[in-house]
């Protein structure tokens, strides 16, 4: 009788046991996916003024791949800005492209764009180096990385050895010169994909060739712009005005090579249209000032693949994040996480994700439960922040998150 007794009570404890523990299991569920958001302005940090001398910045804001999606209104047009990283660099090129425009109204510009593509079409024509083309199917942001959107984009990525091909022509033409000494004028890069600012850079470029025209008569005619309006460091921006396409190329070689990034990884980076020189120059050079040789060529290669504007400023921010981590603890070793670069401090596992605004989206959430990351801490840092159910998630498999972290 007292042993059935002891036995019901045996089954009775381990039963609550086992309720115990399915409770646990269930509080320690992550939450389900959701989609991404639509937004306003006043939910994102740290943005531009959203009005100012010849521009508002639109309130409303769909989130794509992580980054929130503006639509910038200027007296010249609207412009599109895949995350506030490139809103920034937007913003400070709106007195830019006044400044241009108004230099291209000025008589001695008029004159000589009227020259440029009387007498000189065919030769001007082949130095036109930076179109800036609208590709269908691109997508946005960085949602491509998790499974959000397809993830294969085609006539996007180029490994063409002869794409310095026509850059070269403008520089010899003296095209490219021009175009550089009117991008500092006015303080912008030079390869921007601005298509208000590029295309006045383009046809003031040429006529300044073609048309004769003193560059010292047109900056006088030309209003201030921008005091900085490339976004990267003050090493990147005066390089990117001074140097040459190839001399640039040269030096970016010859950094890799010294972090022991093998000659095709070097070229698979540097072959990739979507990195100009200016870009190509911040990624090698927030490489460098990282130091860190072990995973280098790895993450090189992975950011090589990059197929978006976007994508490729998602991996340099990457690097001026992890250099801003290091001020608080050593890198030792760059990774590759799926598409995502990660990197290794002693034995915590560090994350930069240079996003806007990230969602609990079925590949976060995979992504984040899916893998071994091993035994340690793991920190992950937004520029940006999360949602709710990310924050949750993200906590449940034991990730410190932290918030509107810095870049450098």
């Amino acid at each position: 009788m007292k042993r059935a007794a002891l036995r019901g009570l045996g089954c009775m404890t381990a039963s609550f046991a086992v309720l115990i523990l399915t409770a646990s299991l269930a509080s320690a569920a992550s939450p389900p996916p959701e989609t991404e958001p639509t937004l306003r302005t006043d939910d994102f940090r740290a943005l531009p003024p959203l009005q100012g001398p010849n521009y508002t910045i639109e309130s409303t804001v769909p989130v794509s791949g992580f980054e929130g999606q503006f639509t910038l209104k200027t007296d010249l047009g609207s412009v599109k800005a895949d995350g506030s990283d490139i809103l920034h660099q937007r913003v400070k090129e709106v007195a830019a492209a006044n400044a241009l425009d108004k230099m291209s109204s000025s008589d001695v510009f008029v004159a000589a764009l009227a020259k440029s593509t009387s007498q000189s079409a065919e030769a001007v024509g082949r130095a036109v180096t930076h179109p800036v083309d609208t590709l269908e199917g691109v997508p946005s942001g960085i949602g491509r990385f998790f499974g959000s959107i397809k993830d294969k984009v085609d006539d996007t990525v180029s490994d063409d050895s002869s794409q310095g091909v026509t850059e070269g022509v403008s520089d010899a033409l003296g095209i490219g010169k021009a175009r550089r000494q009117l991008a500092h004028q006015v303080g912008v890069d030079p390869y921007t994909t601005n298509p208000i600012v590029s295309t006045r850079l383009d046809s003031l470029s040429k006529a300044a060739f073609a048309g004769g025209v003193s560059l010292d008569v047109a900056f006088a005619v030309a209003t201030a712009g921008a005091a900085t309006a490339i976004s990267f460091t003050k090493t990147v921006s005066d390089l990117a005005w001074q140097l040459p396409p190839e001399d640039i190329r040269e030096r970016n070689q010859a950094n890799l090579a010294a972090l022991e990034v093998s000659p095709s990884t070097s070229n698979a980076l540097l072959n990739n249209r979507i990195y100009s020189p200016t870009m190509a120059l911040a990624f090698v050079e927030a490489l460098k000032a990282l130091g860190v040789k072990d995973g280098a060529g790895a993450f090189t290669q992975l950011a090589a693949s990059a197929v978006t504007e976007t994508e490729a400023r998602f991996y340099i921010n990457q690097l001026r994040m992890a250099n801003a981590y290091k001020k608080q603890e050593r890198i030792e070793k760059v990774e590759v996480a799926g598409k995502v670069g990660t990197m290794r401090a002693g034995s915590r596992l560090f994350v930069p994700m240079p996003v806007d605004y990230l969602s609990w989206t079925e590949g976060v959430k995979k992504a984040v439960e899916g893998k071994d990351f091993g035994a340690g801490e793991r920190v992950v840092w937004l520029t940006g922040t999360t949602s709710l159910r990310a924050r949750e998630g993200l906590r449940e498999a034991r990730w410190t998150v932290r918030d509107y972290a810095p870049l450098d």
